[in-house]
């Protein structure tokens, strides 16, 4: 008896775990977005909607079933069971590599929707390699913490340490003398 406890256990936890991975992964995805919209200042994507946007006006109304501004640990576990439910193609209460795929990308198109109109500055409908390539234009510049002009192990090493500082000037070559 107590071994089926133990097994029951852990699927469980392993279940909410993968259930939590969409989630957890949209609010990483998000916490990056934030930190270069901090970093970019104001900038915004495709119609001139404003990136990033109110997490918790999202997670409210995703979780808050009963509509009464608070939020139950009971919400949560209906509304993620019927989010389980809506990809169990097999109707067997748990989800496979393939339904989970559906699942995990259900979750994600609204971010990469986001990620694409984040790059298309100009609003065309078309990511153009300068504006893909934005991001990175002065990322050696921004990231070289040693002025060596490269990044390597001493720059990530020393990232969290101080700020970038302007690469020194290059020493002068030597000349032999005769």
């Amino acid at each position: 008896m107590q071994k089926k406890t133990i097994v029951a256990a852990v699927i469980a936890s392993v279940l909410a775990g993968s259930l939590a991975a969409p989630v957890i992964a949209q609010s990483d995805n998000d916490r990056g977005a934030q930190m270069q919209d901090r970093r970019d200042g104001e900038r915004r994507g495709h119609a001139g909607r404003e990136r990033g946007g109110d997490r918790m006006a999202e997670f409210f109304e995703l979780y808050d079933a009963d509509g009464d501004g608070s939020i139950t640990q009971d919400e949560i576990d209906s509304v993620r069971a019927d989010r389980l439910a809506e990809f169990d193609a097999d109707g067997d209460g748990q989800l496979t590599l393939e339904e989970y795929q559906a699942l995990w990308l259900d979750a994600m198109r609204e971010r990469m929707v986001d990620q694409f109109q984040r790059h298309d500055d100009d609003g065309d409908a078309v990511v153009t390699v300068e504006e893909f390539g934005e991001e990175f234009a002065d990322i050696v510049a921004r990231r070289d913490r040693n002025g060596d002009g490269v990044l390597n192990a001493d720059d990530a090493r020393n990232q969290r340490q101080r700020p970038a500082q302007e690469a020194p000037e290059a020493p002068e070559a030597e000349t032999e003398t005769e």
